[in-house]
């Protein structure tokens, strides 16, 4: 590979954009960072990659190389020329009907990840990509882990995360479910929803 530029930095890793020189074509690569060499913390981006790598779907970002490069972990993803969700939300500020229909599209990305057994456990507008083709893809499955393995722990952005998540008791597809509406609440409303007990 390549590298062409720095794309993002998140907690857990840094994206670059690449050019895949043996197939042609380009990728963003995902790196954990330079900390982040214990094995233990290796766990959650391998965890990503077979989650990822389990779901061919239109609305999901394709994971197609899961490598290392002195001694850090890397995956090699489909490209998405465009933004994130949350930035096209916040810079176009469109109507209702575009937005719901890309949430319906993003919604048929994580439905997916569910049939795959999979739970994201980290759904957010900034973290589906919306391609200049109007596509939006889900990403950044770093949070994700087999529903049937029942992981009980923190983890999540808190202010998208289900009642489960925050009391550190295993996660399902409602689990995201929960964040989903709460994303979709607010890029109808431009708040978050209030939630009283």
């Amino acid at each position: 590979f390549a590298v062409l530029r720095r794309l993002g930095r998140g907690g857990m890793g840094t994206v670059y954009a690449a050019f895949d020189e043996q197939l042609g074509r380009r990728v963003a690569i995902k790196i954990l960072h330079a900390g982040g060499r214990s094995t233990g913390q290796h766990a959650p981006l391998t965890l990503e990659a077979r989650a990822m790598a389990q779901l061919s779907h239109p609305n999901v970002v394709q994971v197609y190389e899961l490598g290392e490069h002195e001694g850090d972990p890397f995956i090699a993803m489909e490209y998405v020329e465009g933004r994130t969700l949350g930035a096209w939300l916040s810079e176009d500020r469109p109507a209702w009907q575009p937005v719901l229909a890309r949430f319906i599209a993003a919604g048929e990305g994580l439905a997916a990840a569910h049939r795959a057994g999979m739970v994201h456990r980290d759904f957010k507008p900034d973290n589906v990509l919306l391609g200049q083709d109007g596509v939006p893809r889900v990403a950044d499955f770093g949070l994700a882990r087999a529903s049937a393995e029942g992981v009980a722990q923190i983890a999540g952005t808190p202010a998208y995360m289900s009642p489960e998540q925050h009391e550190g008791a295993p996660t399902d597809a409602r689990s995201d479910q929960f964040s989903f509406c709460v994303a979709l609440h607010e890029a109808l409303y431009g708040r978050l929803a209030t939630i009283h007990n």
